[in-house]
């Protein structure tokens, strides 16, 4: 079986310093930029996507997204609001993996025992339960899972797979759960 060859970005440093800079930035945002979330509500469901993007993709965001579902979840249908919250938290956790394997393009580490034992935790036979478990449970040390995941160099389509399936279900329930409130 042949392999494809990788486009020559792909085996750029500069490509990747790149990544990394762009991620650091989105991760540390908030230290810098106040996000006006009332702006957010005018634009509905959207705005819920938007929300909960910039909740997941940030190290330091003063609200979860979580909550964002929840009203919107009271306010328009709950399956919509589910789908649109979802969709922004998990391609808000690509920040984080991506800032996770860009730093490992860049570094290549030197501690392989350290990188090895990274993979394994990853890579384990339960490892793809666990990123849809606790992507379910709403918790702020995600963003170190996809951090890990990143420099583990975990399959990018798998993790963003897993991430929706968790967090579907999680905004499912929340959604509903606002509905009857």
């Amino acid at each position: 079986m042949r392999r494809k060859n990788k486009p020559k970005i792909l085996e750029s440093k500069l490509f990747y310093a790149i990544l990394f800079l762009f991620s650091a930035l989105l991760l540390f945002s908030p230290l810098y930029f106040r996000f006006d979330l009332n702006a957010l509500k005018s634009l509905g469901i959207l705005g819920v996507a938007i929300f909960n993007f910039a909740s997941s993709s940030t190290l330091f965001f003063p609200a979860p997204g979580i909550v964002a579902t929840g009203i919107g979840g009271s306010l328009f249908n709950p399956i919509l609001v589910a789908l649109a919250s979802s969709t922004g938290s998990t391609l808000g956790e690509s920040v984080g993996f991506i800032f996770g394997h860009s730093t490992r393009k860049i570094i290549h580490p030197r501690d392989h025992t350290f990188m090895a034992s990274l993979y394994r935790i990853v890579h384990h036979k339960h490892g793809s339960i666990l990123i849809v478990l606790f992507a379910f449970v709403p918790n702020p040390f995600f963003d170190a899972i996809g951090i890990v995941a990143g420099l583990a160099l975990y399959p990018l389509r798998r993790f963003l797979m897993l991430v929706f399936m968790g967090r579907l279900a999680r905004d499912l329930i929340v959604a509903y759960v606002g509905s009857l409130v």
